[in-house]
């Protein structure tokens, strides 16, 4: 039996499934989650979704049962499963999960830390890990599915920019556009309508930006300051690493927020074949890809975390 057939067993043998999402959450994992979730529910089967952030990103807001994502795991569940998360510590909960779990993810960081784990590092985005596996058994995908599928496989894609997307992405995509997910309308929904304060914590990311090794790597950071003196939320700053790839010179992109006031959070992005972002990720206990990964340090770490980050060119 091989993990595909398990994971479908354990599913249907199961009475109530919680379905988990990783923190600081993005739209793989929330649109994973909740294209999976809907599924299951299609197929009988009763689903929670949780994540334990109480405050999730607005610009998913548009997503099918968004609403009804939980904060706190139910008391009774007797199988877990986990999305896009390499490992428990993603999903910022206790590691003493008893019931049976699947883990779905695409990262080659992944710790295999769940009963099965279907996981395909070649995969650009967990969506069409789940897809595939729904395709596999025949289960009926939901238009609600196919705009959640849709909106991680964009989001984790770069809307079909990064370097691992191929006609099979194109083919997985056209599926989903085909049973109901609108490229035009999910598109307005997430990047249509940034908010006045994400414009103006923009500015203070501009502001702070750097240039080291000839322009090959940027460098910038956000303060607790900033987003209280802008009113911007964490979530707001998500895509503020790309920008600093945008410039013609960049490498490496490198951007800090503080958490709070012990923690900083460093996202990694690349477009150098010579640069493994998750190998640099790995090395101060963060995880990723190639092209895109992270970590999360003590804010008295910083400049010392910089210094070395920025011999990588």
């Amino acid at each position: 039996m091989n993990n595909y057939e398990k994971a479908y067993k354990l599913i249907f043998s199961s009475h109530h499934i919680v379905i988990a999402s990783h923190i600081n959450p993005d739209g793989d994992t929330l649109g994973s989650m909740l294209g999976l979730g809907i599924a299951l529910k299609k197929a009988g089967k009763k689903v929670t979704f949780f994540n334990c952030e109480k405050d999730l990103p607005k610009k998913f807001d548009f997503l099918p049962s968004y609403n009804k994502i939980k904060s706190v795991i139910p008391e009774k569940y007797d199988l877990f499963i986990s999305v896009d998360a390499a490992s428990f510590k993603r999903l910022g909960i206790d590691q003493s999960i008893k019931t049976p779990s699947i883990c779905f993810d695409h990262h080659k960081t992944n710790t295999n830390f769940c009963t099965v784990n279907i996981v395909n590092p070649d995969s650009i985005s967990t969506s069409l890990v789940i897809l595939d596996f729904l395709e596999t058994f025949e289960l009926a995908i939901p238009k609600e599915s196919a705009i959640s599928l849709y909106t991680a496989l964009v989001e984790d894609s770069g809307f079909f920019k990064f370097d691992r997307v191929d006609s099979k992405t194109f083919e997985k995509a056209a599926k989903l556009v085909k049973l109901g997910a609108n490229p035009n309308k999910i598109s307005n929904f997430l990047t249509n309508r940034n908010s006045l304060a994400k414009i103006r914590l923009m500015q203070r990311y501009l502001e702070a930006l750097i240039l080291k090794q000839n322009g090959t790597i940027c460098i910038s950071k956000i303060t607790l300051e900033d987003f209280e003196q802008t009113g911007a939320s964490k979530s707001d700053s998500d895509e503020f690493v790309n920008i600093g790839l945008s410039l013609a010179t960049v490498k490496l992109s490198i951007f800090c927020y503080e958490i709070d006031y012990k923690n900083i959070k460093f996202s990694l992005r690349s477009k150098s074949d010579e640069i493994d972002c998750s190998k640099i990720a790995k090395k101060f206990g963060g995880g990723g890809h190639k092209r895109a990964a992270g970590f999360t340090a003590k804010i008295n770490e910083y400049d010392d975390i910089i210094r070395v980050l920025s011999a990588k060119c």
